[in-house]
């Protein structure tokens, strides 16, 4: 972790409390999913993204600025908004739980900048595991709410709501 950015310790963005967080922890951290499970998160060397042992596969590593995607979503819908999936051809980018107001269609259009009826991968199960680690959201069965301690954060700050 040669070139990492610098990071402000006072901002409310969810990208940079958790990017600051897994420093803390050495840029690696094991979190807990909603069915339990464990995924390992680590920083990549530039400290601009993470990647997960749970989406390898893939070979994926995401930026900061997914977490606050997700937040502007949850923000924009009072503090909580459904996950939705994208895991069959029902569900393309647009439709059935793949639709803008759900995290893993807001994932898809604002971070992928996929366009209605594409497929789009689904990494709801550990974004929101993270998010869930860094104090930001409760990870419900079907939904992210924001906590209350995070949103008491953003009214002092006045920037998502």
């Amino acid at each position: 972790m040669n070139n990492i950015t610098t990071i402000n310790d006072k901002s409310v963005k969810a990208s940079e409390i958790i990017r600051k967080k897994l420093l803390d922890c050495g840029g690696k951290v094991s979190v807990t999913q909603y069915n339990g499970d464990s995924c390992d998160i680590v920083i990549s060397s530039d400290g601009g993204s993470l990647t997960t042992d749970k989406i390898q596969q893939n070979k994926l590593a995401y930026e900061f600025s997914v977490f606050d995607i997700i937040v502007d979503l949850l923000c924009e819908q009072g503090g909580r908004a459904r996950k939705g999936g994208a895991r069959n051809k029902a569900n393309k980018v647009g439709m059935g739980n793949c639709i803008e107001d759900t995290v893993v269609g807001a994932i898809a259009v604002r971070y992928w900048g996929k366009s209605y009826g594409e497929s789009a991968f689904d990494p709801v199960f550990v974004m929101a595991a993270v998010l869930e680690w860094a104090g930001i959201v409760h990870n419900r069965r079907g939904y992210l709410e924001l906590t209350a301690e995070y949103k008491a954060l953003l009214g002092a700050k006045q920037l998502y709501i």
